[in-house]
């Protein structure tokens, strides 16, 4: 019976899953091509405080919050796809305004807006697409191949973005990563929109049915922050070179990416939770390391350690957070899983505001990294 059922898996149509794969491989290269490393644009380029820098990114993870179950509403009305769509235009927008920075004094807090709103509407069309088109038991290799197949084109885009400014200019960038954007989402459309049912309420988005699964959010929301932003500040000072730091960020996408979809497809033949239990204390003292990381040659040591801790475990994860949003209401429950992630972005980067300490931000994201025990 399972070896019928896995043949007709793979000879079923799988239009939509594809165009799933497509969207992201595409949206990836076009974010890659405009990365500017956010952080160290506006800390070490613009001269911003690192005060300040950590307020753009509470006031972005607020927005995000806010804007989640506005992404939630709107999908019910006008459609997921038409979410994905509608985030395009925000995150340009975002792009745009801190290039003006250089020539403008643009409130961070616009921009911040910008980004939060893209991301809200982007990852609610997605997360429901996603939901949708995928299967229970093969969620672990088509989670690990949404993932990691999207990583790959991150380990190009910055090469190419760098070779057009440099012969062509900005706007040569901006220009075709805003073609990529659109051309990603309207993909999307070449099967039929979904729709799906939401109202709207303060209760629905605090349900106690979700709270169970709070802290373990509030970790994944940590982690983001942790990678995105404290990471790439703490090593920068240690690197001191923006071709050493776009090295790193190779290494560890190229060991990712792989992983995940090595141990994504294997996740579907095993207990997934056996998987996490055993990698995720891995995971946690991968951040401690780094913490303790003060030469170029520990920097790469410890990425590489990293890499492969996040590889090994974000694709079960993922597909368990899936199963466990067929349990109950998807919407609400990916609403609620975004706005308690955006808490876990803010409780980090007020820990670090307070202690004015990048490499204790890394060690504390370690042990709140440890509620992913508990999902």
């Amino acid at each position: 019976m399972d070896h019928n059922h896995h043949l007709l898996w793979h000879f079923r149509p799988r239009k939509e899953l594809n165009q799933i794969y497509i969207t992201m491989i595409l949206r990836n290269f076009a974010l890659s091509l405009l990365s500017l490393f956010v952080p160290l644009y506006l800390y070490n380029e613009l001269s911003y405080s690192l005060q300040e820098t950590l307020y753009f990114f509470i006031f972005y993870a607020v927005i995000f919050a806010i804007s989640t179950p506005l992404a939630a509403k709107f999908s019910s009305r006008y459609g997921v796809k038409h979410s994905i769509l509608l985030s395009v235009p925000f995150y340009l927008l975002f792009v745009l305004l801190l290039q003006l920075l250089t020539s403008f004094p643009i409130p961070l807090s616009i921009i911040a807006s910008c980004l939060g709103i893209s991301l809200a509407f982007f990852w609610m069309g997605m997360h429901l697409i996603f939901y949708q088109a995928s299967h229970k038991n093969h969620r672990g290799e088509e989670s690990g191949k949404r993932t990691g197949f999207s990583i790959i084109p991150t380990m190009v885009g910055p090469l190419i973005a760098g070779i057009l400014i440099k012969y062509v200019g900005f706007w040569s960038v901006f220009v075709l990563a805003a073609l990529v954007l659109f051309g990603s989402a309207i993909i999307l459309f070449f099967s039929k929109e979904k729709y799906i049912r939401y109202n709207f309420s303060l209760s629905s988005v605090v349900d106690k049915e979700h709270w169970k699964n709070s802290l373990f959010f509030v970790s994944r929301g940590s982690r983001v922050i942790a990678e995105g932003v404290i990471w790439p500040l703490f090593i920068f000072v240690i690197l001191d070179d923006y071709v050493s730091l776009g090295l790193v960020g190779f290494i560890l996408s190229g060991a990712s990416a792989l992983l995940i979809v090595i141990i994504g497809k294997y996740s579907d033949h095993t207990d997934k939770r056996k998987i996490l239990r055993w990698i995720n204390g891995f995971e946690s003292f991968s951040w401690i390391v780094r913490a303790l990381a003060r030469t170029v040659g520990q920097v790469y040591l410890t990425t590489i350690f990293g890499a492969l801790t996040y590889g090994g475990r974000e694709a079960p994860l993922e597909a368990l957070e899936y199963d466990k949003a067929r349990s109950t209401d998807p919407v609400g429950y990916f609403v609620s899983r975004e706005v308690f992630i955006c808490l876990g972005r803010i409780l980090l980067l007020v820990f670090v505001l307070i202690t004015d300490s990048l490499s204790g931000g890394l060690i504390f994201n370690g042990f709140v990294n440890l509620a992913a025990f508990l999902f």
